[in-house]
């Protein structure tokens, strides 16, 4: 291949694509050689064969096509946002399995919940980032205090809560297993467990089953699997990656957000005061992930080599929150540590806020 057929979308480019050896099998490897058969398959009753199917054949289609512009399915997401109970909540969860436990009487590759962050939307638009919650102290075993502490959070009134893919239902599940075999004392077993049930709903394969519960949590990521496709994504669903295409897909956040309003009276913060969030050039948008790299002065991260790279993704937090779990450090980059955690996830949730403003100006 030339250097520009290698800048090609191809078959490795597909989202979740079971099929890819087979198509590259048959050399069918640039978006250009496939037709919808190759992707969207269809029964003998003209049904489909595969669940995602008509995704994947959108995402090869508008590549062919050279449309960059959305694909929003109007109708069906606005009947999904009628359902919706204000005030909106939405949450992050920052967590870790190691091998060795960094608390005593804890198993390998056992569940930690070291942090939230939450952001709320107001039924008149105010948005705030409401709390938040860090264990920063070596040896705790923090789960118990990290649900204790969320459940004050979205225990306030009944709006909506919002996560981004399974996994803070898959941790959920986890620390409520936790609770169910702790031997050890735990005054509001009960309570915790009953919250639990009310804003998750319990996995299959768990040995522990509830009834769905009346809170359980929207999920944002399947939201926009089915309702919504930007094809400056490349076919990603990730939230780093639907975030900024997102942005330069709309004009309203990039005026709204190349401001200095975040952490201000109008957009209260409690990591951020004053804070621009995006840079626009030639109506292009940098990426808000992009400022973090501002945020760890004088910390070392992971190591000398990565020392600028800072805490931008879930991978470089996790190691973050170890080393301040094994290691000695000094005062200083303890503390640049844990406020650069803080903002670094304290973003993730008002990534899920930005989308969710972008389809509502989207849909008027």
């Amino acid at each position: 291949w030339s250097h520009q057929e290698i800048n090609i979308d191809n078959v490795l480019d597909i989202w979740n694509h079971r099929s890819k050896d087979k198509l590259i099998g048959e050399g069918k490897i640039k978006f250009s050689d496939l037709s919808e058969e190759d992707i969207n398959p269809k029964k003998k009753d003209g049904e489909p064969k595969k669940k995602w199917g008509w995704r994947q054949w959108l995402q090869v289609e508008k590549s062919q096509n050279s449309d960059n512009s959305i694909w929003l399915k109007k109708t069906e997401l606005e009947k999904q946002i009628e359902k919706w109970i204000f005030p909106l909540h939405f949450i992050d969860f920052e967590t870790s399995k190691v091998a060795i436990p960094f608390n005593k009487g804890r198993n390998p590759y056992e569940g930690v919940a070291f942090q939230f962050s939450h952001h709320v939307i107001h039924e008149n638009g105010t948005i705030e980032h409401k709390g938040e919650y860090l264990n920063t102290e070596p040896g705790a075993f923090p789960n118990y205090d990290f649900l204790r502490h969320l459940q004050k959070e979205l225990s306030q009134d009944n709006g909506t809560i919002f996560r981004y893919a399974d996994h803070e239902n898959t941790y959920l599940n986890e620390m409520y297993k936790q609770i169910k075999l702790d031997t050890n004392p735990i005054p509001d077993k009960d309570e915790l467990c009953s919250f639990i049930e009310l804003i998750s709903h319990s996995s299959k394969k768990s040995d522990y089953q509830w009834t769905t519960g009346k809170r359980d949590m929207v999920d944002l990521l399947d939201l926009v699997k089915k309702y919504y496709y930007n094809p400056q994504t490349k076919g990603s669903n990730s939230l780093k990656d639907v975030l900024p295409a997102t942005i330069n897909s709309s004009d309203f956040l990039k005026q709204k957000y190349a401001k200095p309003i975040y952490g201000s009276n109008e957009m209260p913060s409690i990591n951020f005061k004053n804070h621009q969030w995006l840079d626009i050039k030639d109506g292009l948008s940098s990426n808000p992930y992009d400022k973090l790299s501002e945020l760890f002065e004088g910390a070392t991260i992971i190591d000398a080599k990565e020392t600028d790279e800072a805490i931008k993704d879930g991978g470089a937090a996790m190691t973050a929150y170890a080393k301040m779990q094994f290691e000695d450090m000094p005062i200083d980059e303890r503390e640049g540590l844990r406020k650069g955690l803080l903002k670094y996830c304290e973003l993730d949730t008002l990534a899920m806020v930005m989308i969710y403003e972008a389809w509502l100006d989207w849909l008027e």
